[in-house]
Parts: structure tokens; sequence; C-alpha cells
């Protein structure tokens, strides 16, 4: 990759030391700027047939069971190895042990397992949020004034507001409440919150399990 950096002007001459000129900035036409942004601005008719309320799927693993199983793995894993995944501790064994790179190839094969069953077992449900009237309206209908109120009646009617695939009322939402774990209702009103509060369409994300058991 050796040899001489080419001259960023061929026509220069080595003896040259004259700067080169750069060519004048153009003059700015702030008339000409207003007139462009103009051109490109809607309607408010157009702005009402575009928006679009932000959508997000949460990410619910249905068998909590593996997830439990997943989490003690990965904090052992995190003992041993770096976040790029190299051996942190010493690699020497006694005989008959298993060294710490063994052990860590070991737990990495059982996470993917598990990573799979978990996809096997993994809940989308799609939500919408809420226009800002009818929030506002949610919210003096089911909010409660005290901030140090319990909030559990509120947000299980958020999730059944928000959710669209499925659509789920109230009691249904309650049923999911005795059922699912509570890292699975926490996501569901996390995402309920979200899509309200968001300012555009959500960025649909991959649907891949994270490496990370807290982010799934």
């Amino acid at each position: 990759m050796g040899g001489t950096v080419p001259s960023t002007n061929d026509n220069v001459s080595l003896n040259d030391t004259t700067p080169e000129q750069a060519p004048p900035a153009a003059a700015y036409d702030g008339a000409q700027h207003t007139a462009a942004v103009s051109a490109r601005q809607l309607t408010i008719d157009e702005v009402l047939n575009s928006a679009r309320l932000p959508e997000k799927r949460a990410e619910i693993c249905l068998r909590a069971d593996l997830q439990a199983q997943y989490d003690v793995l990965a904090a052992e894993l995190a003992t041993l190895v770096t976040a790029d995944g190299e051996v942190i501790v010493d690699d020497e064994a006694a005989a008959g042990e298993v060294t710490a790179a063994a052990r860590a190839r070991e737990l990495d094969d059982n996470l993917a397992s598990i990573r799979a069953e978990m996809e096997d077992s993994m809940w989308r449900p799609l939500f919408r949020g809420l226009s800002s009237e009818d929030l506002a309206v949610f919210n003096k209908e089911h909010r409660p004034a005290d901030p140090t109120a319990d909030m559990t009646d509120y947000n299980t009617r958020l999730i059944a507001a928000t959710m669209t695939e499925p659509t789920a009322t109230v009691d249904e939402v309650q049923a999911l409440r005795r059922t699912l774990g509570s890292l699975a209702m926490i996501k569901l009103v996390r995402t309920a919150s979200e899509v309200c509060v968001q300012g555009g369409v959500d960025v649909p994300k991959s649907s891949r399990l994270s490496l990370r058991p807290q982010e799934q």
C-alpha cells in the first residue's frame, strides 16, 4: 500500500506555493429558500389524510420457565466471557475439571437451544397509539389524579384500548394478568404507553430474539 500520495490537483506545480482559490460561495437567497420550503408544505387536508398513528409489537415469551433457565445460564456466561466473547478467567483447569473456555462454549450452545425454544413460544401482539384527543379523554376518565395511586386498573384499560392484533377487552387483559408473569405484563404496559407518546410510526424491529434476555 506504499507509494506516493497523488496530488489533489495534477495541474499544480510542486514548486507552486500559491494556495488554491476556493470558488466563491453562492449568495444566500432568502426569498428562494422560503419559496422552496413553501413548495414542500402540506395542506391541512393532506396532513389529515396522510397522518398515521404509531404502531409497535410487544415481544412476549409465553414460556416463563425457559426465560428463567435462560437468565441463569446467561448470568453464568457473563462471569466467564467479555461482551466480545473472550474468556476473562484463567483457562487452566485441574485434571477432570472443565476449562472456562469449554464451559463458556457449553453455556453458549445451551443458550442457543433455549432461544430456539423461546422463539417457538413468542407472542407479538400489535399496539396502535391513541390520538391526542382520544388519549386526553381516556386519561380524564381513567388516570388517577393522585400520582402515587395504584396504576394497575389504568394500565389494564390502556392495554385494552391500544391492543389491535388481537383486540382485547378489559376482562381479557385482567385474565392475562392472572396468567402471565410480571415481566410479560410490564412489556405489555410499556408498549401500550410508548405508542401513545411517540411522534411518528415506529420503525419495525427485527423479530430475532436479543442475546440479552432483559431486552427480549
